[in-house]
């Protein structure tokens, strides 16, 4: 294997592996932060989330302003945005968890996590080249676009992207700092979990450069690969977001054994119904709004791209849906 081989394996497995251990030690996870909060009042895990994606923000600017890579610029599809972003809200609420979660729950033991998966794998090959391909294309159509180019904020109103940085720095500080006394739910403090998997965000954009184009770190389409990859050879190779999701269940394993965490988890028989169908919709939903909670809501909003923050918006919409329809309508 030649040198390029090696650093290309090396940066996404271990990537992969060091993600995998954080937000396992974290418990890192939009599904649980926003039924806490929606369900109970508790923002603990919604502030990490927040501060995962400023901490992200900044550091992706910086690598941008050293001219480490360059980072694209996800296209305003609005109605797919819209659409698939709040479907993909609704399905993490009845699958129990979201796409980077998800993954990192099979180093946990939980056999349902894989079940999530495999019915996350197959919606994702049915929106994107099965025959749900052709509906994509459809609601992917309708684009919004600033002087021809794909808007962020800073271009939107016409701005540095520092000063929209410093702006959501100063709201975000507020909301940030309200949370300092609450608790922890047995995991790593939520400004450590945030901090980190925000630092990780915008790494991934430079490791994820030793594949050619960058694409971060993501759990959408390449979820759908590792289904399609072993079974048709579809795509024709590894790719580096391929390789990453090796290491998030060795990397989640590690942190679960190390503090006592793993053990086998089998959910009851008429659950996995439930599970399996949140991860299909998941799966279509993850294809049609460009990403999941992770591609969309961290690594490409950090770039401040309006079409993936109202897609991760879309998300809290579609889940705040689902909570209300499965919990505080009976209430």
């Amino acid at each position: 294997m030649d040198e390029s081989s090696w650093a290309f394996y090396a940066s996404a497995i271990l990537t992969g592996l060091v993600f995998g251990f954080v937000t396992q030690r974290g418990g890192f996870c939009l599904t649980r932060a926003l039924s806490n909060l929606f369900i109970m009042g508790d923002a603990t895990i919604v502030r990490a989330y927040l501060l995962a994606l400023l901490v992200a923000t900044i550091g992706v600017h910086l690598i941008l302003a050293a001219g480490l890579v360059e980072i694209p610029i996800r296209p305003f599809h609005w109605l797919s945005n819209l659409v698939g972003g709040g479907l993909f809200g609704f399905g993490m609420i009845l699958s129990g968890g979201c796409s980077g979660s998800t993954w990192y729950r099979t180093g946990e033991g939980a056999v349902g996590a894989w079940v999530v998966l495999i019915a996350f794998a197959m919606g994702a090959t049915t929106m994107s080249i099965g025959i749900l391909a052709p509906l994509r294309r459809i609601l992917q159509a309708p684009a919004v676009t600033v002087d021809g180019a794909a808007p962020t904020l800073a271009s939107l109103i016409g701005v540095s992207p520092w000063v929209v940085i410093v702006a959501l720095g100063l709201v975000g500080a507020v909301f940030l700092w309200r949370g300092a006394g609450e608790p922890e739910h047995g995991k790593w403090p939520w400004p450590l979990t945030g901090a980190l998997v925000g630092a990780l965000i915008a790494l991934g954009w430079w490791t994820s450069s030793f594949d050619g184009a960058p694409t971060g770190i993501t759990f959408a389409i390449n979820t759908s690969y590792a289904l399609t990859y072993p079974l048709v050879g579809y795509p024709n190779r590894v790719n580096w977001s391929m390789a990453l999701l090796v290491g998030v269940p060795i990397g989640a394993f590690l942190g679960a054994w190390q503090a006592g965490e793993f053990r086998w988890k089998l959910p009851p028989g008429w659950t996995l119904v439930q599970l399996f169908a949140g991860g299909l919709i998941m799966g279509l939903a993850a294809i049609l709004a460009e990403g999941c909670n992770i591609t969309q809501g961290l690594t490409n909003s950090a770039t401040l791209a309006v079409g993936s923050l109202v897609a991760f918006g879309a998300m809290w919409l579609g889940a705040y849906v689902a909570v209300w329809l499965m919990f505080l309508r009976r209430g």
